[in-house]
């Protein structure tokens, strides 16, 4: 696991390699259903139901990183090949793998006569 900017989090945050993820992704969907759950039986509101229903596999991401408090659905936005390379200028991601700039300094691969 490496850590990278997220502009999504606007913080540092680590990101998922295939390995990490495939033992998160299944609990995704259930952590989903968790939610419903819990609004349902509670009848409260979506904000209220973040703050108080604690997924597995929140507690699965915590235990990867090391940092509490993150709900599920940020997890999503974490896995690694979801993102480019990492810039060469500035080290940050690409924010997908088609990138053709890097948006955090502006860099641009050269163009291949």
């Amino acid at each position: 696991m490496k850590s990278y900017y997220c502009w999504k989090c606007e913080r540092e945050m680590p990101f998922l390699d295939e390995q990490e993820w495939q033992q998160i992704e299944p609990l995704l969907p259930l952590a989903k259903q968790e939610l419903i759950d819990y609004r349902i039986a509670h009848n409260c509101d979506l904000t209220t139901a973040k703050r108080n229903c604690y997924s597995q596999a929140t507690q699965i991401f915590e235990l990867m990183t090391g940092l509490p408090g993150f709900h599920f659905d940020v997890i999503y936005h974490h896995r690694l090949c979801d993102w480019g390379e990492e810039c060469p200028s500035c080290g940050h991601l690409l924010r997908t793998p088609k990138a053709s700039f890097c948006a955090n300094c502006g860099w641009r691969p050269e163009s291949k006569p």
